[in-house]
Formats: structure tokens, sequence, C-alpha cells
């Protein structure tokens, strides 16, 4: 998945460093044309918090954060498709390697996903917002999911999703704000699903940085970047020390 597909939610990209699934790629300036460093902050019902930092390069992103007490670094590698895992305690590193699957066209929601199939079904404003609309039909354990989505065509996020089964979801711009100093577009995302009450989360995305860098979740949660500098990251900061070991996690069904 590009920087451009993991940016937007903060939950599980730049927060985190992982992958924000069902973020549509398109034609707003990748993230990688703006290099900066910032604080993470993730906050849970009870105020308790927890802070790491992350730092992103032209190509790669580095995130650093304390798991069961020891301190883990992710590195990603947007060109090579690679993820490195570092524990600096113990010197040695973890590598993975993202599946290419099959070629898409960088514009699909199904572009860099594994297994996945989209066919454009042209395009359909959704709350006046101009968007294209795609069915989608992903891989998952319990078979295929299949979901009819609308991109937004400013933006380049998901704007509203249909899921079969009755699960929709839908994104709406509330207004322009100033936060931590930068000016920023808050959205509302509501999820309803049957005749259970709607749940709702905000965003606060940033157009420059163009990914979320604000996140405030049902129950309580929020996620967001504090302390945000933009310049040009150390490239040192994404590379992975010479004196760390790999290690080669044991395959399923392999003896110790």
């Amino acid at each position: 998945m590009s920087i451009r597909g993991q940016c937007m939610s903060l939950g599980l990209s730049l927060l985190v460093a992982g992958v924000a699934p069902g973020v549509a790629r398109g034609e707003a300036s990748p993230p990688a044309a703006v290099e900066f460093s910032a604080d993470t902050v993730q906050t849970d019902p009870q105020k308790r918090q927890r802070v790491g930092h992350i730092y992103v390069g032209t190509s790669r992103i580095r995130s650093e954060m304390e798991q069961n007490g020891q301190p883990v670094v992710n590195i990603i590698d947007t060109g090579q498709r690679i993820t490195w895992v570092l524990y600096p305690q113990q010197r040695s590193y973890i590598e993975y390697r993202m599946e290419t699957g099959e070629e898409t066209a960088p514009e699909s929601p199904c572009a860099g996903i594994p297994g996945a199939r989209c066919k454009r079904l042209g395009d359909e404003p959704v709350d006046g917002r101009p968007a294209s609309k795609w069915q989608v039909m992903l891989p998952s354990p319990r078979g295929v999911v299949e979901s009819t989505q609308w991109i937004g065509k400013q933006r380049s996020f998901l704007l509203r999703q249909e899921i079969q089964g009755g699960t929709v979801m839908e994104q709406r711009l509330l207004a322009m704000e100033v936060l931590h100093g930068r000016s920023v577009e808050k959205w509302e995302m509501v999820l309803t699903q049957g005749e259970q009450p709607a749940q709702r989360s905000t965003r606060w995305f940033d157009p420059q940085l163009n990914l979320a860098i604000k996140e405030a979740n049902p129950g309580g949660y929020v996620r967001e970047l504090q302390n945000i500098t933009i310049g040009p990251q150390d490239p040192e900061l994404f590379k992975i020390p010479e004196q760390f070991k790999q290690i080669v996690p044991q395959q399923p069904g392999q003896q110790r």
C-alpha cells in the first residue's frame, strides 16, 4: 500500500506505523512530499496516555513506542513494500515483506491489497462532494466481503461504504478548525448496523500533511499527533543499525 493509502487514518497508520484498510489512493499530493516529525499520543477512557514518536521521510516512516515494557521501533519502506520491526534492547529485528498481488490502477481501492477485486461503477456524488463509485470484493478469513465504496475526488478517501449485510459508513465535513496551530478539516464518521445505535467518530484532517492528525473514537479513545515539526529527516533514522541481527520468525508447523 502506498504511503498515501496508509496515512489517512491515525489509528493504524502514522500513529503506530501500520496499514489503514479501505482508504483510497488518489489525486492529493502524497505525504512523502512533506517530511516531518511529531509526538504520537494515545489516550484511553481513563485518561492514561501512551506517548511515542514518529518520523516521516520521502519514502520511509519510522515510529517509536514502548510495548510490554520495552522500546520497539517500526520502519516502513513504502517503495520496497518492506516493514522492519526493531528491538533495540536485544539488538535484533524482524523483516516483513508485503505481498504484491495483481496489478491494479493506482486510484482503485484495491491497489496494493492482495486478492482484492474492484470494479468502477462510474461517478456519483456523496453529500454534494464529487466521488467515484466502486464495487469492492475483499478476501477475509470468513470468505469474500463485498461492498460498495464512494471515493472522494478532492481528498481521495472513503466518503461512504455499504457492506453486504447492512453495515453503512459515511464521512462528512463538519467545519474548518485550528488544531495545534494548524489549519485542519473536521470530519465526522458515522457507522450504522441495522437497528443498533449509530457509532460516531471524529477526525481532524491536515491538508498540508495529507493525513488526520487527531482521531476521537467511541468510548473515549483519542489518538493524535502533537509537536509537529516540518523539515527534512535524518536518513539514518530509517536504516537498520549494523550491529542488529535479523530474527527469522518460526513458521507454523515448524518444530522448535
